[in-house]
């Protein structure tokens, strides 16, 4: 679409409903314990925290997926 036929406000919007979501996911799966979830809404963070300059939190949070999948011993 060209620049005039977008409505970038209403883009924006669904934008940040998006990140509302995937933050509340978040929260609702640390409360209840579901691991699993966890993992699954972390991976969608790390190039959120990448793009807005939070380099450290991002690797640390991909360390952590990587060991936990491929170095440390299963069970752990």
């Amino acid at each position: 679409r060209s620049e005039k036929e977008r409505d970038l406000q209403f883009e924006n919007a669904l934008l940040m409903n998006k990140y509302f979501l995937l933050y509340e996911e978040l929260l609702y799966a640390m409360n209840h314990g579901d691991i699993g979830r966890t993992e699954t809404t972390t991976i969608a963070w790390i190039p959120i925290l990448k793009a807005m300059g939070k380099h450290k939190y991002a690797t640390h949070m991909l360390n952590f997926l990587l060991n936990v999948h491929f170095i440390y011993p299963p069970g752990l």
